[in-house]
C-alpha cells in the first residue's frame, strides 16, 4: 500500500509539479487540494502520511490549516511541510510553531523536495 501525501496549493501548476516530482517515489500516492476546506475534507477520510501545505491559500492560511489538521487525532503526529513563495522573515518560525516538520521556499528544487519527503516518510 502506498503512503498518501496531501499537497495543498491553490495554484494548479504547483500541484502538478509537486505531483510529478513525487511520482518518482514509487511508495507515494499524491492527493491534492486547492484550498484548506478541501484539504480538511480529504483529511477526514484519507490515511495521510505527510502533508505539504502552501502558506497562501484562498480560504485560510497554511498556518491555520496545519493547526486544524494537527487537531485531528489521527493526524497529530503526521509530518507537515510548509512551502511558500512569500519572503516574510517570520514564515519559517510561524510554520515551526504550528507544528511543521519542514519548510521550503518556492521555487523549490525537485530533488530537495523528494529528499525532504523521503526523510519525513522514512524512505530510502
Amino acid at each position: 500500500m502506498n503512503l498518501q501525501v496531501l499537497v495543498v496549493d491553490d495554484e494548479s501548476v504547483t500541484r502538478r509539479v509537486v505531483t510529478h516530482t513525487l511520482r518518482a517515489l514509487a511508495e507515494v500516492e499524491v492527493l491534492t487540494a486547492e484550498d484548506g476546506s478541501i484539504a480538511l475534507d480529504l483529511a477526514q477520510s484519507a490515511t495521510i502520511a505527510l502533508a505539504i501545505i502552501d502558506i497562501n491559500l484562498p480560504d485560510m492560511d497554511g498556518f491555520e490549516l496545519m493547526r486544524r489538521l494537527k487537531a485531528m487525532p489521527h493526524l497529530q503526529h503526521v509530518p507537515m511541510i510548509a512551502f511558500t513563495a512569500r519572503n516574510h522573515p517570520d514564515d519559517q518560525h510561524m510554520a515551526l510553531e504550528v507544528g511543521a516538520a519542514g519548510f521550503l521556499y518556492k521555487p523549490f528544487s525537485t530533488q530537495e523536495m523528494r529528499e525532504l519527503v523521503r526523510l519525513h516518510l522514512g524512505l530510502q
